[in-house]
């Protein structure tokens, strides 16, 4: 049994007439009764009742109209749906991320993508930039944001953002209301930093920044989330490294966000995913996640 033969009866069954129902799918009227005659062989009963006059639908005619349409639906709906995954528009995609990616260009990403694929099924994992690289290589992950792409000939990456350091104080500090700021006026305060286990290769660029104006840090508090760090900061405990992004998400009377005189930016955001993932959902992420990064750098 084919496709051609249900919707061949199909027509049939609503036309009552082999020449108009033969007009409508596009063959000759011979053609039509074949496939009809195929359709009653491989069924083994009869479809019909022919005369010159008129035709008429047997009782097993009559039964099989309901089913012959309602896999044709199905048929059409499954021939759909491969279509909407081969283009990346139906499926599943495992994002994993840094949490300061959250105050940046990830969101205006995920709006993007969200827009044009509405049903894919996004599942989103905050997780350290070592972590991300364990769940690439395993495949639990389709894409990760990262401080750094992982090395290997495996793996893809892509900058999609990078950011000026700014310096959050507390509101009181004396520096509160400068414009601008050199890191080495800050040279005697106490730093809130996370533990470099948890990022790094970015604990060590900002040490380096540190280093590089002639001090090193004096590290008074670590916390490994950014608005555990602003809180402590908030609290007078100290000054903290932020991404420029998080004065939108996290901003409070009792922090002031500072830029550096000399803005250097911080290690670039990249985007990451394994080179031999052919997910469609991935190929139309990594678009939409390109164009949503030029218009965040534009605007």
């Amino acid at each position: 049994m084919e496709f051609r033969h249900l919707r061949a009866f199909l027509t049939v069954a609503e036309t009552l007439n082999f020449r108009q129902a033969a007009e409508h799918v596009h063959v000759t009227q011979s053609a039509l009764s074949r496939q009809i005659q195929q359709l009653e062989e491989t069924l083994g009963v009869r479809l019909f009742d022919r005369s010159r006059r008129a035709v008429k639908l047997t009782a097993a005619g009559r039964a099989f109209v309901p089913e012959a349409r309602q896999t044709l639906e199905h048929a059409e709906q499954a021939q759909r749906t491969a279509r909407r995954a081969a283009r990346g528009e139906v499926g599943r995609l495992v994002v994993g991320f840094v949490g300061p990616a959250i105050y940046g260009v990830l969101p205006r990403i995920l709006r993007a993508f969200r827009a044009t694929a509405p049903d894919v099924d996004l599942v989103l994992r905050e997780m350290r930039t070592d972590a991300q690289r364990t769940a690439l290589q395993d495949g639990t992950l389709d894409v990760a944001f990262a401080g750094r792409g992982p090395d290997g000939a495996a793996i893809r990456s892509e900058p999609v953002d990078r950011e000026a350091v700014m310096i959050a104080l507390p509101a009181e500090h004396r520096l509160a209301e400068a414009e601008a700021i050199d890191l080495i006026d800050l040279a005697e305060d106490p730093f809130i930093i996370f533990e470099r286990a948890f990022e790094p290769e970015l604990f060590d660029a900002l040490i380096g920044l540190c280093q590089r104006a002639g001090f090193s840090p004096k590290i008074g508090q670590q916390a490994n989330r950014i608005f555990v760090i602003l809180g402590l900061v908030s609290a007078g405990l100290g000054v903290a490294f932020a991404p420029g992004s998080v004065r939108r998400g996290l901003s409070t009377e009792e922090v002031v966000f500072v830029p550096l005189r000399d803005a250097t930016p911080t290690p670039t955001l990249s985007m990451v995913w394994r080179a031999d993932n052919e997910s469609p959902a991935l190929t139309a992420f990594l678009a939409e996640a390109r164009w949503a990064a030029q218009l965040e750098a534009a605007s």
